[in-house]
């Protein structure tokens, strides 16, 4: 997957001494060759204003060593949180990188500024909280499998990288009876072991799986993250909400592992619904391209037929696809295709649905005929956001009861009855 470009806003608390959440941020940026954004709110020393640019670009050279572009700012304002907001929406960054110092625990989130901005932004956020990060050779991924634990792989790919550190990703399945040779249980591990792995290939990441059986998340994870120099993980759904927490799973862990926890939450991917991008217009029945070329061709000029796009923007949409697919087949198995590419400026994520009776050759290693392409353009500015989508139709296509019924279907309604219904 082509790296998103990253503008990344970091709130400096501490100008003297937040080295280490600026390094972090650099090497997160650095794969995209992206550019961060420091910023202090002085609420109380704006004379000294000159004296904090100073401290700032001292911490900043940590970044020119990661090829990152950075840019100082200090502002002076009573509500930090507003001040931050509006510059990030001045830079339009598309991540916000911030340290936590407290406690992570309903009262301290509820009282923070940290949730006051993930509240309202629609943005991906990274929560670090340091205990004496030093060299890290071995980065730990506890994943739950949803939008927010895919951010976190990602990110601990692109840092395992740049260190050259290695990474595991861990998944706990929940056995409450205490019974792993359990045969439904074993299938339960086996199931999540597949989920994982297919979300890996996806992500175009490979890193060893372990699956665990525990009663318990929070112990099994912390336990297992003993030999580890970092944690990264999806941060909680309850960041944005506005009542009282009853301890989230991520925000204990991060609380009670040994080493560093960086938590990771994507931006909202509330419309990120099948539905609402392969709806009646987007979808073709009765496809019968001569080959995948001529099949990217004829759904990104059903896109423009439908005007998704306009009509000039058709070739370099169409190399850009082009392009992705030279770099692999994006055949999934199952039948299933799933071209995709990143589109500069496109507002959101927009798509078509083919579906060929007689099977194509999309050049796959299995050699397995094609009989659903899933065609998809996202946003390049956060290219990750097409992952829950892919991980919808990658889960819906492993059962062959919908594979039959989509084969089946005879308008673009059925089709859409069962994207909702599924």
């Amino acid at each position: 997957m082509p790296p998103t470009s990253l503008n990344i806003l970091v709130p400096i608390e501490d100008p003297k001494n937040d080295n280490t959440i600026v390094d972090l941020a650099s090497r997160i940026a650095s794969p995209s060759r992206g550019e961060l954004h420091l910023i202090h709110v002085a609420q109380n020393s704006y004379n000294n204003r000159h004296v904090i640019l100073k401290d700032l670009s001292i911490i900043a050279k940590s970044s020119t060593l990661n090829d990152v572009r950075t840019s100082l700012h200090v502002e002076n304002g009573e509500d930090i949180v507003t001040e931050i907001q509006d510059r990030i929406q001045q830079l339009s960054c598309n991540m916000i990188f911030m340290a936590w110092r407290a406690e992570i625990n309903s009262i301290s989130i509820l009282a923070s500024n940290n949730r006051s901005l993930t509240k309202d932004l629609n943005l991906d956020t990274l929560i670090f909280k340091e205990r004496n990060l030093q060299k890290v050779e071995r980065i730990l991924v506890p994943t739950g499998g949803g939008p927010h634990s895919v951010l976190g792989i990602q990110i601990a790919h692109d840092l395992a990288l740049n260190w050259g550190a290695e990474i595991e990703i861990l998944r706990i399945a929940r056995d409450l009876h205490r019974d792993p040779s359990n045969p439904l249980h074993k299938r339960y591990c086996k199931q999540l072991e597949e989920d994982t792995k297919m979300q890996l290939e996806l992500l175009k990441i490979s890193a060893p799986v372990r699956i665990i059986s525990a009663e318990h998340v929070v112990p099994a994870v912390t336990d297992y993250s003993k030999n580890f120099d970092l944690v990264v993980m999806g941060a909680s759904n309850d960041w944005r909400q506005d009542e009282y927490l009853s301890g989230s799973i991520p925000d204990k862990i991060a609380n009670s592992v040994g080493c560093s926890a960086l938590m990771a939450r994507s931006a909202s991917t509330l419309d990120a619904k099948l539905s609402k991008v392969f709806w009646e217009q987007m979808i073709r029945l009765n496809f019968r391209p001569k080959d995948k070329w001529e099949a990217i061709e004829q759904m990104i000029d059903v896109l423009i037929e439908e005007e998704q796009f306009p009509s000039e923007k058709r070739d370099m949409v169409l190399a850009a696809a082009i392009n992705r697919e030279r770099q692999g087949s994006t055949a999934l198995g199952h039948q299933t295709a799933i071209p995709h590419a990143p589109i500069t400026n496109l507002p959101g994520i927009i798509g078509c649905l083919g579906i060929c009776p007689d099977g194509l050759d999309f050049q796959n290693p299995t050699g397995e005929k094609i009989h659903f392409i899933f065609l998809l353009l996202t946003p390049r500015q956060n290219y990750r956001s097409y992952i829950p989508l892919l991980a919808q139709i990658a889960n819906l296509v492993r059962t062959a009861s919908f594979r039959s019924a989509l084969l089946a279907s005879q308008t673009p309604a059925e089709v859409t009855h069962l994207l909702k219904s599924s």
